[in-house]
């Protein structure tokens, strides 16, 4: 199995007391399915992953499954702060119907104990995993040798996510150490998706709703057709910008699936901030703007 394309990064709907809203999961199956994507990602830093009880997990693992169209990949995303419980998730997606993992990594900035946490949880899991680099996020920063080493010794490491800028230098940084088997997902919002394309990526895995604009770009990318690819990226990049701001980029995603009738409501688990009214509409006059232009995006 390859993995390659725009895999959607997405978030959790929550109802306002709080639970999991499965019905709008089922609609945003639906809702991305209609996009073209090849395949969804779910439970990582966008989706909440952390804020799930065990409970949870496997029954969004179970749905998107029994949901997601066939010929689509499901990466499920997986982070513990030790290997043991990692293991046991890793185990239990590949159970339920994964596809392959989105790894991050415990929260032990040494480089030995990273490497023995890849080593262990993706021989656990069986299937293909991607290294989640984002440390912005995750708080540990992966050297391009520890990277090496990681591919070298785990033998079901075959991708990266790579989101440590700037990217395009790590990117070809492992093209010279590692060579073209490591597969570099792009990500960061989208901001750097030409860029990353151009330098080799196989695809791009983000959070940006409007992910049939992210296909057409892949589309052009793999037709060589670059002229085209930079005037529908450059078109869009101020969208990709907006929806990916720090600390509200979740909320600003969940207001515009709302507002698209994907999601019931736009609840954020705690802790986690909310988009105000003012920077909702500012997005939405993007939105707006690209429609004159003639993109026909759902609004």
């Amino acid at each position: 199995m390859e993995l390659q394309g725009i895999y959607p990064i997405l978030p959790t709907p929550f109802l306002d007391d709080g639970a999991v809203d499965y019905a709008s999961i089922e609609r945003l199956i639906d809702f991305m399915a209609a996009r073209k994507v090849h395949g969804l990602a779910i439970m990582g830093a966008l989706g909440e992953g952390p804020k799930m009880t065990g409970d949870e997990r496997n029954k969004i693992i179970r749905l998107y499954r029994e949901r997601m169209p066939a010929n689509m990949h499901l990466v499920v995303g997986v982070r513990a702060p030790a290997t043991d419980p990692a293991k046991l998730m890793a185990e239990s997606a590949r159970e339920l119907g994964a596809d392959a993992l989105l790894l991050g990594p415990h929260g032990i900035q040494k480089d030995k104990p990273l490497l023995e946490y890849y080593q262990q949880v993706s021989e656990a899991a069986q299937i293909p995993c991607i290294i989640h680099d984002y440390p912005a996020v995750t708080g540990i920063t992966m050297s391009v040798d520890l990277i090496n080493q990681m591919f070298a010794t785990a033998e079901h490491v075959k991708y990266i996510k790579l989101e440590d800028p700037p990217t395009g230098m790590k990117m070809q940084a492992l093209q010279k150490s590692v060579g073209a088997d490591l597969k570099v997902f792009g990500a960061l919002g989208g901001n750097y998706a030409l860029e990353e394309l151009q330098l080799g990526a196989i695809g791009i895995m983000t959070g940006f709703i409007y992910s049939e604009l992210l296909v057409r770009l892949y589309d052009h990318a793999r037709a060589g057709e670059w002229d085209q690819a930079r005037e529908l990226f450059y078109d869009f990049l101020p969208l990709t910008r907006w929806e990916f701001q720090p600390g509200i980029g979740i909320s600003l995603r969940k207001k515009l699936l709302q507002r698209l009738g994907v999601f019931t409501t736009a609840k954020v688990r705690h802790p986690g901030m909310d988009a105000d009214e003012k920077t909702v509409e500012q997005l939405i006059q993007i939105v707006e703007h690209l429609n004159k232009k003639g993109y026909g995006l759902a609004l």
